[in-house]
């Protein structure tokens, strides 16, 4: 599906992710925290059935509803988190033209594509 191809951004708060969807399957990354500090991360998307896979994907703490936040506190030290950088896989949706990548669609988590990708 090349519609996934773009920039997206998912905000909560003063938080904000931006993550940039390329056609030669690499996505780059960038948290940016009200705090004003950045991260940014790169990494590989490809198709996985009906969804986006993206290994190195990282959904901090402070973008997670309460429920993962708990499901997180109740998983043990050896367990993966699902507030850790790992592997994600999204469906891909398209709301009146725009596409989305649900995160957490339970709690309207979403990135949502702002523009198109420069690469």
């Amino acid at each position: 599906m090349p519609d996934v191809i773009g920039l997206y951004e998912l905000k909560v708060g003063n938080d904000r992710i931006s993550l940039d969807v390329s056609s030669d399957q690499s996505f780059t990354e960038t948290i940016r925290w009200a705090s004003g500090k950045v991260e940014q991360r790169t990494g590989k998307w490809y198709w996985n059935r009906s969804s986006v896979a993206f290994d190195r994907l990282w959904i901090p703490k402070s973008f997670a509803p309460d429920y993962i936040e708990a499901a997180d506190a109740k998983s043990g030290s050896n367990q993966p988190k699902y507030t850790d950088p790992g592997n994600w896989s999204v469906s891909a949706e398209k709301h009146w033209g725009r596409v989305t990548l649900a995160v957490f669609p339970d709690a309207d988590i979403y990135f949502r594509m702002v523009g198109h990708s420069s690469r």
